[in-house]
């Protein structure tokens, strides 16, 4: 099991008469290989939650385990975690700085310590991880890049670190198509290649496409958790909570309700295969 939240609890401000609950008594187990989707409405918690992920935020109450250990329990150890769970914020191009596009890749493996040739290897390892050309853009400013661009510098720079978890929030939040792509392929590729991913979207289409598992948070509580075909087949639970389902969900239920023989799906390629199937004839020929 890579990390586990018991009984986790977080309060803004406490004891004072701004004092806001953020997470109320959550438990959630993530395992190793995950790719976990963390989704509910704007200032459900999700974010909180992210943070407690690497101790960037400490629980209120409750503890946080990374392999069986507690995360908080030690606070000289927290280094060498934010190492291991490696968070990627919302929007992170805003926090590049350096001269040049290698440089900040570098920055990570260089606070562990490596050897100047360990973080080479690591800096061309990650930029090629996600798509980037080193002769291209390794010295140019971050600032110079695109929008997608900059974004993939960003994850290049935690995964240098070579993290068992990677977490992400809101990844694809203000790309365009053609950059929102090819990030997701990105994730996609890292996930397969072994890397445990929790991924905080408000796209259920993306949520769909990508995720093992889906954990609903709700106004700091963890109201659902199970895998894309459970959640999703409970649209009016979802939208109740402010929520939206897959665009190729809401066309399987039109299809249902106009009497076409269509089973519930939340996949592109589900849909695409039941409509092929649909337009073929008994005897294979298309209708």
């Amino acid at each position: 099991m890579a990390l586990e939240l018991q009984n986790v609890s977080h309060t803004y401000q406490p004891n004072t008469p701004f004092s806001a609950v953020a997470l109320d008594n959550i438990s959630l187990s993530i395992e190793d290989r995950d790719l976990l989707a963390l989704i509910g409405h704007t200032g459900s918690g999700k974010s909180t939650l992210a943070q407690h992920l690497n101790g960037l935020m400490k629980p209120t109450s409750g503890r946080v385990l990374f392999n069986g250990k507690d995360i908080n329990e030690d606070a000289s150890r927290l280094r060498e975690l934010r190492f291991q769970v490696g968070l990627v914020f919302q929007y992170p191009e805003y926090q590049l700085f350096e001269e040049t596009v290698e440089k900040d890749i570098a920055f990570g493996p260089r606070n562990m310590g490596l050897s100047d040739e360990e973080i080479k290897s690591r800096v061309l390892g990650a930029m090629d991880l996600v798509g980037l050309n080193p002769e291209e853009i390794g010295q140019k400013s971050p600032f110079e890049l695109s929008g997608g661009q900059m974004r993939r510098v960003a994850l290049a720079g935690v995964l240098a670190m070579r993290p068992k978890v990677l977490v992400l929030d809101e990844p694809t939040a203000g790309l365009d198509p053609r950059a929102r792509s090819f990030l997701l392929s990105d994730i996609k590729r890292l996930h397969r290649e072994g890397t445990t991913v929790v991924m905080i979207s408000h796209s259920m289409d993306d949520v769909a496409a990508l995720a093992t598992r889906i954990a609903v948070m709700d106004h700091g509580s963890l109201a659902m958790t199970g895998t894309p075909a459970e959640i999703f087949a409970q649209p009016q639970r979802l939208i109740q909570m402010g929520l939206n389902v897959p665009q190729v969900s809401l066309l399987a239920g039109r299809l249902i309700a106009a009497g076409l023989p269509v089973k519930p799906c939340f996949r592109m390629e589900e849909m695409a295969d039941q409509l092929a199937e649909l337009l073929k004839g008994g005897d294979g020929d298309v209708a």
